[in-house]
C-alpha cells in the first residue's frame, strides 16, 4: 500500500501551516502578487492534472496553499495596493471621502474612527481620485455613539492633513488623521452590525448608570471589552499584575459565555427529552442554532477582534461538529479559524492580540496535561482539583506566551500567576451578572440598579485584588526590550522540550499498557507531523519579535530612494550598517510607505529593531517617515538636536518617543556616539540652539560619520544654513572636516550659501551625494530639478551624484577602501 503523506485527518492542519507559512514568506520576498498568483495557479492546475496520484496530488496541493498565501499577503501591503491611500502621506491638505467601517472607540477625550477610503482631492475638491485604504480618524467627543457625529456604516467626507499610523494602530493600517473637519454625507451599514454595536454602546450607559466608578467601568470592559476614561487609573495595575487579558477583547470570554449558554440550553434539552425522543427532537437544533446565534453575538458585542473571532469561529464548529456526527478536533479547529482570520487580512498574524490567543490556545492544549501531573499532589487540597486546573492553564499560558507579553508591556509579572488564580475563576461570574445588569436595565433601570448592586461586591473583589497585587513590592520589573536572541531560543527551546517530554510520556504508556500490540506506522507518522507542525508554528510566531542580523564584512551607507508616488526619487533617508550588523537610520523622508519597503529590503524580514534612528532637521523631508519608524520598530537609541520653538510635526515626534519610553538623546557640536566596532557617530553642530527666522536649518544636525577605510560627511539640510556653515568653519579645524563622501540636502530654486564653497574644498571629498528636499508632485523621474542651480565646486575634480536622477545610493567600505554602487 502507498504511504499517505499526510494522514486525512491533519489534512487541513497541513493546509493551514502551509498557509500561515506562506504568509509568513510573502513578509520575506519582495515581489509582486502576480508572481505568487501565478506559480499558485500552475501548482493548482498541476495538482488536478496529477489527481490520481495520491502523493503528487497532496505535495501540489500544499505548494498550492503556501503561494496562495504568499500572494495574499503581498496583495494586503499598501504598496501593493492600487491607488493606495498611503501614497498621499504628508501632502498638503486633502479631503477624503470613505466609510466607517467599524464601531467608534473611545480614547480619552477622543473618538477614534475606522475609515475605509474611496475618494481623494488634492486641490480642495475639485477633482477627485481613486483611492483605497483604511484609515484611523482621532474626532473629538467623549461618547462613543453620538447621533450627531460619524457612526458606523455612515458615509463621511475628512479634510485635513494624513499622517502615519499611531504606534497603537492594528496591521492593515495605511495612515492617519488627527482632529479633521467631518461631515457626515450619509447612514447605510450592515443593519444587524449597526443594531448590535448600538446594543453594545447602550448596554455600556445602563451599567454606568447602575454602578458607581470605577466599577462601573471594570464591568464595562469585563463584559464588553470597552475602555472608557474612568477605567485608565486601573489599567496600570492589570498589566502589572498580568491580568490584563480579563480586560481586553479576548476569546476566553467569548469561549466562557459560549459555554454558560451552551449548559442552559442542554438542560432546556434534557428537560425535553423525558417526553420524547432526544435524538429526534427539534430543540437539539434551536440549542444549536442559539448557541451559534449568541457565541456571534458577543463576539461582535466584544468588538469583533482577531481573539474573539478566533474564539468565535472555534466555539461555533465545538457546537457543530456533534451535531453532524464529526469529531471535534482542537487543532484542526484551531488552524482553520487562522486560515478564515488571516484570509480575511493577513496582516493580522502580526497582531498581539492574535498572537497572543493563538499561541495561548495552543500553550492550554499542548502544556496543562503535563503541568496537571506536575501539580498532582495538590489535589488532595480542598478544592484541589479545580485549584489545579487553573494553574496548570495559566502557566500554560504564560508560558506560551511569554516572550510576546514581555516585548508588549515591557515588563515582568512574577505575581501573575497569583492573580490569575484569584481572580481569572470569577470571570464567568463576571459575564453573567453584566449581562444581569445590561438585560434587567433594558427591562426597566431600577431593576438594572439592582443587579448592579448584586455586581458590585465582586468587582470590589476584583479591583481590591489586583490593587493589592499589584502593589506588593517586586510585583514586576520592567523590562525595555527582550534580547532577539533569547525570543527565538526560548521558542525553540519550548518546542524540543515540548517533543522530548511527548515522547516520553508515550513510552512511558507503552510500558505500562505493554500487550504485545503494535502502533500502526499512520499513527506514528501522524503523531510526528502533530508534533513538528505545532513546532512550527510556536516558531512562527515569533515573528513579532525582534532579531539582530548576520554580521558581514562591509561598512555600508545607503542613500534611499524614498519619496512620495509620482513623484522623483529622494533620499532623505540614509541607512548605516556596520559590518557586526548594526543599523542607524538617518532621517525619514516623505513618504512611511517607501521608506518601510526600502528598510524591508535591507533587513531581515523577522528584525524589528534599529540601534539608532537620527533626526537631523524637524522638516516634513526628515521626519515624516521616521514618525512610522519609531512607532513599528524597537529603537535602542534615538538622537536629535531639541528644537526651541516645536512645529507640531516635531512636538508629535517627541510625544511618540515619550509614549513609547524610547531612549532620547539630545546631542550637540562634541558628542561622539560609538555604533560598532570602529565606526561612530561624530556630532559637529549646532554648537547650541540658535534663534531666528532660518532656525530650522541654522540648528540642523551635521554628522561626520567614521568607519574603517572611508570617513563620510552628512551636511544635509545644514547645507543650505550660512550661519551653520560659517560657524563649523570657525569652530572646527580642517582635520574635523575632512572626508571622502559629503551629502548635502540642496533646494530647488535657490543658490547654495556661498560658506559652502569653503566647507567642500577642506573637506576635499572624492564625492558629493545631493539628494533634494522635496518635488513637486507633477515631475517625473528623468526630470532635473538640481541642475539648474549652481552646484558647489571644489578644488579637485569630485563625482557628483545627484539622488534624484539616480536613485538609490550605496557606498561600501572595508579595511581596503570603498566604493559606490547605483543601485
Amino acid at each position: 500500500m502507498k504511504a499517505v503523506l499526510v494522514p486525512r485527518g491533519l489534512l487541513l492542519v497541513a493546509i493551514g501551516l502551509l498557509w500561515l507559512a506562506g504568509i509568513f514568506l510573502g513578509s520575506f520576498l519582495t515581489m509582486p502578487p502576480l508572481v505568487f498568483l501565478i506559480g499558485a495557479a500552475m501548482a493548482l492546475i498541476l495538482c488536478l492534472l496529477l489527481w490520481q496520484y495520491q502523493q503528487e496530488r497532496m505535495l501540489l496541493l500544499l505548494l498550492f496553499c503556501l503561494l496562495a498565501g504568499a500572494w495574499r499577503y503581498s496583495l494586503a501591503l499598501p504598496a501593493n495596493t492600487p491607488h493606495s491611500i498611503a501614497s498621499y502621506i504628508g501632502s498638503p491638505s486633502l479631503q477624503i471621502r470613505g466609510v466607517v467601517a467599524d464601531e467608534p472607540k473611545l480614547q480619552g477625550r477622543s473618538r477614534t474612527l475606522l475609515i475605509t477610503v474611496n475618494q481623494v482631492s488634492n486641490d480642495n475638491g475639485a477633482s477627485w481620485q481613486e483611492a483605497a485604504g483604511t484609515i484611523l480618524v482621532y474626532s473629538s467627543g467623549i461618547t462613543i455613539e453620538t447621533p450627531y457625529g460619524a457612526n458606523y456604516g455612515d458615509s463621511v467626507k475628512l479634510q485635513g492633513k494624513l499622517q502615519p499610523p499611531e504606534p497603537q494602530s492594528a496591521p492593515g493600517i495605511f495612515a492617519s488623521m488627527t482632529f479633521p473637519r467631518i461631515s457626515v454625507q450619509g447612514t447605510g451599514g450592515n443593519i444587524l452590525i449597526v443594531w448590535l454595536y448600538h446594543l453594545r454602546v447602550l448596554l455600556a450607559n445602563i451599567i454606568t448608570q447602575a454602578l458607581p466608578q470605577p466599577e462601573a467601568a471594570l464591568l464595562i470592559a469585563l463584559l464588553l471589552s470597552l475602555h472608557t476614561p474612568a477605567l485608565a487609573p486601573l489599567i496600570p495595575a492589570f498589566n502589572a499584575t498580568g491580568t490584563a487579558h480579563l480586560i481586553a477583547p479576548s476569546g476566553f470570554k467569548v469561549t466562557i459565555l459560549a459555554g454558560i449558554i451552551s449548559n442552559m440550553m442542554s438542560l432546556l434539552e434534557k428537560a425535553s427529552g423525558s417526553k420524547r425522543g432526544r435524538a429526534k427532537s427539534p430543540l437539539r437544533w434551536i440549542t444549536t442554532a442559539s448557541t451559534i446565534v449568541t457565541i456571534l453575538a458577543y463576539t461582535l458585542l466584544s468588538g469583533a477582534g482577531p481573539a474573539a473571532l478566533r474564539a468565535g469561529i472555534m466555539g461555533m464548529l465545538l457546537v457543530v461538529a456533534p451535531r453532524t456526527g464529526r469529531t471535534y478536533n482542537i487543532y484542526t479547529s484551531l488552524s482553520l479559524a487562522a486560515i478564515i482570520i488571516s484570509a480575511i487580512d493577513p496582516l493580522t498574524l502580526w497582531s498581539v492580540s492574535f498572537l497572543l490567543s493563538f499561541l495561548g490556545t495552543l500553550g492550554i492544549v499542548m502544556l496543562t496535561p503535563f503541568f496537571e501531573r506536575l501539580l498532582h499532589p495538590m489535589q488532595r487540597l480542598l478544592f484541589g482539583h479545580t485549584l489545579v486546573e487553573i494553574v496548570a492553564v495559566t502557566l500554560a499560558a504564560q508560558i506560551a506566551t511569554f516572550p510576546i507579553t514581555t516585548i508588549v508591556f515591557q515588563q515582568l509579572s512574577f505575581i501573575a500567576l497569583f492573580a490569575n488564580v484569584l481572580t481569572v475563576p470569577l470571570l464567568g461570574t463576571f459575564l453573567v451578572l453584566g449581562l444581569l445588569v445590561g438585560i434587567g436595565g433594558l427591562i426597566f433601570i431600577p431593576l438594572g440598579m439592582l443587579c448592579g448592586w448584586l455586581a458590585w461586591p465582586f468587582l470590589w473583589y476584583l479591583k481590591t485584588v489586583i490593587d493589592i497585587c499589584a502593589a506588593t513590592p517586586g510585583a514586576a520589573i520592567p523590562l525595555n526590550t527582550m534580547s532577539s536572541v533569547v525570543a527565538w531560543g526560548y521558542y525553540i527551546a519550548l518546542a524540543s522540550l515540548y517533543i522530548i517530554l511527548l515522547r516520553k510520556r508515550d513510552d512511558t504508556t507503552k510500558r505500562k499498557q505493554h500487550t504485545g500490540a503494535k502502533v500502526s506506522p499512520s499513527s506514528r507518522r501522524l503523531l510526528r507531523i502533530l508534533q513538528l507542525g505545532v513546532a512550527a508554528l510556536i516558531i512562527l510566531g515569533t515573528g513579532v519579535s525582534v532579531l539582530t542580523p548576520q554580521s558581514t564584512d562591509k561598512f555600508s551607507v545607503s542613500f534611499l530612494d524614498v519619496g512620495p508616488a509620482r513623484s522623483v526619487s529622494q533620499g532623505e533617508a540614509i541607512f548605516i550598517r556596520t559590518a557586526q550588523g548594526q543599523t542607524v537610520l538617518i532621517d525619514g523622508g516623505l513618504d512611511a510607505a517607501s521608506l518601510s519597503q526600502a528598510l524591508d529590503s535591507r533587513l531581515p524580514s523577522w528584525q524589528r529593531t534599529l540601534d539608532v534612528v537620527v533626526l537631523t532637521a524637524a522638516r516634513p523631508e526628515h521626519i515624516t517617515g521616521l514618525l512610522d519608524v519609531i512607532q513599528r520598530f524597537q529603537i535602542k537609541e534615538v538622537i536629535d538636536a531639541g528644537m526651541l520653538h516645536p512645529n507640531t510635526t516635531y512636538a508629535l515626534w517627541r510625544r511618540i518617543i515619550n509614549e513609547r519610553n524610547l531612549p532620547y538623546l539630545s546631542v550637540s557640536e562634541g558628542t561622539t556616539i560609538p555604533i560598532g566596532a570602529g565606526v561612530a557617530l561624530q556630532i559637529l553642530w549646532p554648537q547650541h540652539l540658535h534663534k531666528g527666522s532660518n532656525e530650522v536649518w541654522d540648528n540642523s544636525l551635521i554628522v561626520r560619520v567614521q568607519a574603517p577605510g572611508m570617513h563620510t560627511l552628512l551636511l544635509g539640510a545644514a547645507a543650505q544654513s550660512q550661519y551653520a556653515l560659517t560657524g563649523l568653519l570657525m569652530n572646527l579645524t580642517s582635520s574635523y572636516l575632512e572626508a571622502d563622501i559629503v551629502q548635502i540636502v540642496g533646494e530647488i530654486n535657490k543658490t547654495y550659501p556661498t560658506a559652502l564653497q569653503e566647507v567642500l574644498r577642506k573637506a576635499h571629498p572624492t564625492a558629493l551625494i545631493i539628494t533634494p528636499p522635496s518635488v513637486r508632485a507633477n515631475q517625473s523621474k528623468g526630470s532635473d530639478p538640481v541642475a539648474s542651480n549652481p552646484l558647489p565646486a571644489t578644488e579637485t575634480d569630485c563625482q557628483v551624484i545627484q539622488t534624484a536622477q539616480t536613485g538609490t545610493v550605496e557606498i561600501e567600505s572595508n579595511a581596503d577602501g570603498w566604493n559606490v554602487n547605483i543601485l
